[in-house]
């Protein structure tokens, strides 16, 4: 809730180097996600939102968590949220995901709401993509 009431890193994305906004229409989320690159590593990511508490804080986590990490460090944490959300198989976090991005396993008990906590990392994908 933190995350949501609080978001680090919301903003205007205008200045971005890239930039990509995802929605999600089923519930309404809109999301768009702003990064610079140097030197291959994420050197500043923010986003702006409209949207339900699970998607603020997604964005958030995931501003945090990506800043200052190397293209294919964010890229790998795209892929295990994408496993740990996607997969309502899996019984364990994936190894790898960090403690902060754990804080969102109970949204995996609603699965309709996995893409509220995606939205932020599709974003992030296809900024990276440029």
């Amino acid at each position: 809730m933190d995350h949501y009431r609080s978001p680090r890193n919301h903003g205007d994305t205008g200045g971005a180097q890239h930039t990509c906004r995802v929605d999600n229409p089923l519930c309404g989320d809109e999301l768009e996600v702003g990064i610079d690159l140097a030197d291959g590593t994420v050197s500043d990511a923010r986003f702006r939102a409209r949207g339900c508490a699970i998607c603020i804080a997604s964005g958030s986590m995931m501003t945090e968590t990506v800043g200052g990490s190397r293209v294919g460090e964010a890229r790998e944490l795209i892929r295990l949220m994408s496993e740990w959300f996607g997969d309502p198989g899996l019984d364990e976090p994936p190894a790898g995901l960090p403690e902060l991005l754990r804080a969102m396993t109970p949204v995996r008990n609603y699965p309709t709401r996995s893409r509220c906590v995606l939205l932020a990392w599709e974003a992030l994908d296809g900024a990276l993509d440029g």
